[in-house]
């Protein structure tokens, strides 16, 4: 891979990363702003920190090899299928990059939650496709049963932690304010948990690339920082849009709610992280979380217009990705003659 591949592929891991962090900053925060626990921008400068140092925590626990991030990605068949020409490599990390990025801009515009992961997936099939090479059917096959088993875990254990606040809410030695010191925590965790979980993702990228083209192992260490700090930049930023749609418009969040939701989201996200060891997207726990927590005060709580308009996003994110980078990496491959 030419020096200049690389550094465009690096350039565009770290505008990945950022674009994540401003993407699912509603994650960790709508609830909280929501339900007024914390001021917007406390609430996000809290997340952003917190998505930087769970960044660094989850680099630092991996041991960060080609192998790792090839796994990790799903991308055995298409690395294998480029070893000999690593620049067509580069161009369809580009466009599987581009891809996602590009959804992730969409589905903010439109106040959507959507999975940065499920949307790198569907690109990568398509750019493999393209390319010529086998697609990681088995990969897809599993991220479907986690899409699947995921989201109704995360509402189930919302809606059993909401009935429990219900029943402990009775008694008048648990204040409102204890349960708005506890959401702060369960914030915090969430924050923490996404930048464990989805700086894994640029970072392999960059990992891939750099194997690629031979470049020193020693150099990822600076990769790990600025992936990091990236992450937490675009999370300082915060996608408003969505955080309306997961604080307002999914249900009318109370303090109680806020905090079923976010300890949900933090469980599955943490049985995925450590107990799978499997990509997880923070945008479905939080999101099913929301409408369990929700649920759990009465089925007319919950606008659920809002939800299936969620779920189609969730739905169609893997298709229309691998069509987009299928489409990308086509146009690549023909401009640059390869």
């Amino acid at each position: 891979m030419t020096p200049v591949l690389l550094v465009l592929v690096v350039v565009m891991a770290l505008a990945m990363a950022y674009m994540n962090g401003f993407h699912d900053a509603s994650n960790a925060v709508s609830t909280t702003i929501a339900t007024r626990t914390l001021r917007e921008s406390t609430a996000l400068a809290m997340a952003a920190l917190l998505n930087l140092l769970g960044a660094l925590l989850g680099m630092a626990l991996i041991l960060v090899t080609a192998e790792w991030a090839v796994r990790l990605l799903g991308l055995a068949p298409l690395t294998e299928a480029t070893a000999q020409v690593p620049d067509t490599l580069g161009l369809a990390l580009l466009a599987i990059m581009l891809a996602t990025v590009g959804w992730d801009l969409l589905t903010w515009w439109y106040g959507m939650p959507a999975s940065t992961w499920h949307a790198f997936f569907g690109a990568s099939l398509g750019a493999t496709l393209v390319i010529g090479a086998t697609a990681p059917w088995a990969l897809l096959g599993s991220l479907l049963v986690i899409s699947l088993v995921g989201p109704l875990l995360s509402a189930g254990i919302a809606y059993l932690l909401m009935q429990a606040l219900l029943r402990a809410g009775r008694n008048e030695r648990v204040q409102r304010g204890h349960l708005r010191f506890a959401q702060t925590f369960s914030a915090g965790a969430v924050a923490t948990g996404h930048g464990i979980a989805d700086s894994r993702l640029p970072l392999a990228v960059i990992v891939i690339a750099a194997s690629a083209a031979e470049w020193s192992p020693s150099g990822m260490v600076p990769m790990m920082v600025a992936v990091s700090v990236a992450v937490g930049a675009g999370t300082l930023m915060g996608g408003h849009r969505i955080i309306r749609t997961l604080g307002r418009h999914l249900t009318d969040l109370t303090v109680a709610q806020g905090l079923a939701a976010e300890v949900s989201a933090a469980a599955t996200m943490s049985v995925s992280l450590f107990g799978l060891d499997a990509p997880v997207s923070t945008s479905h726990a939080l999101a099913s979380s929301v409408v369990g927590a929700g649920a759990a005060k009465g089925l007319r709580n919950v606008r659920w217009k809002v939800a299936r308009t969620i779920v189609l996003i969730w739905l169609v994110t893997p298709l229309a990705t691998a069509v987009l980078g299928a489409a990308l990496v086509g146009i690549m491959l023909e401009v640059t003659g390869h």
